[in-house]
């Protein structure tokens, strides 16, 4: 493996515990509200949208580590780990774990 992996499979797995972090603090915000914060919620999300930068470098340099040639399996495990960090984010699991 080489560094451009390592670097996106570190990147991905902190983009990972951010987002999580970011859900739950969402579901626990969203558990203490009342009805008008409730209903204006979503915005509150919208502004932890920033941190997809932190998956779409993770992404970049996975497309990068396939124009270094690196081994297939090494480029799912960092492709899938960048979009990973992504989804966690834009979907709103929160939401689910009512």
């Amino acid at each position: 493996m080489k560094l451009i992996s390592k670097i996106s499979i570190l990147i991905s797995i902190i983009g990972i515990c951010i987002a999580i972090s970011i859900q739950y603090n969402l579901f626990e915000g969203y558990q203490n509200a009342t009805g008008k914060t409730r209903a204006l919620y979503g915005i509150k999300q919208l502004m932890q949208l920033d941190y997809v930068f932190i998956g779409i470098i993770s992404f970049i340099f996975s497309i990068i580590s396939v124009f270094k040639k690196e081994k297939i399996k090494t480029i799912i495990l960092t492709l899938s780990l960048s979009i990973l960090s992504v989804l966690i984010l834009v979907l709103e699991l929160w939401k689910i774990l009512q």
